[in-house]
């Protein structure tokens, strides 16, 4: 759930809370929801979301993993089998 926040929603809610905090200081504390730029807000919203889910999936990730299927091996079945795979270090 939290990476859900951090990566989707946070992202995409940051411009509408920026405009806000800004337009609460200039304006004394009272934004008028009347002149709100609803679609450039949104669009920057969507720009920042897409940003923060292609990092994630450039930089983050888990380690790839082998699967090993089921088979026959001196008349036993060996079940299915997911390792993560090991790389040698030389």
């Amino acid at each position: 759930m939290t990476r859900i926040l951090l990566t989707a929603t946070l992202p995409f809610l940051l411009p509408f809370v920026v405009w806000l905090a800004w337009g609460s200081l200039t304006r004394r504390g009272r934004p008028s929801l009347e002149s709100v730029p609803w679609y450039g807000l949104t669009m920057t919203g969507l720009v920042a979301m897409c940003a923060s889910l292609i990092a994630l999936a450039l930089v983050g990730g888990h380690a790839p993993n082998r699967y090993t299927s089921p088979r026959l091996e001196s008349s036993r079945v060996l079940p299915a089998m997911v390792e993560p795979i090991r790389h040698e270090q030389h």
